[in-house]
């Protein structure tokens, strides 16, 4: 499975990368909105994982244009510091699920895994 990682703190990216091609995963890291949205016009990923807050384009605005563009992608969006208004609107927006950080990679994991048995299994995610 191919995902893109939305995430304008490097080291966290990094390590959010790292962990999930350790588990096997095809993973591209994008720095900021614009970047991810550069990003998966070129690869077209089968998730999408997005920090709410981020520089020059949010997490959010950014998953409207990508779910324009690709209404069957699916995503997790995330943030440190995001209002239950912005997570409401993510989910709006078309987020399966939002995140509150620090959360636990194997939670992400988890989520990962779920969308895989839907998608496999051919249900809707």
């Amino acid at each position: 499975m191919r995902i893109l990682v939305v995430e304008d703190d490097k080291n966290f990216g990094r390590v959010l990368t790292a962990e999930l091609k350790e588990s096997g995963y095809n993973v591209e890291l994008a720095v900021d909105g614009v970047d991810g949205v550069l990003k998966f016009i070129d690869g077209r990923q089968d998730f999408v994982l997005l920090d709410i807050q981020m520089p020059r384009l949010d997490g959010i605005n950014a998953l409207r244009i990508m779910k324009k563009l690709f209404p069957e992608v699916h995503a997790i969006t995330y943030s440190g510091n995001a209002g239950s208004g912005e997570m409401a609107d993510a989910i709006r927006a078309g987020a399966i699920r939002c995140l509150t950080k620090p959360f636990e990679i194997a939670q992400l994991k988890a989520e990962l895994k779920r969308f895989e048995g839907r998608k496999n299994s051919g249900t809707k995610a």
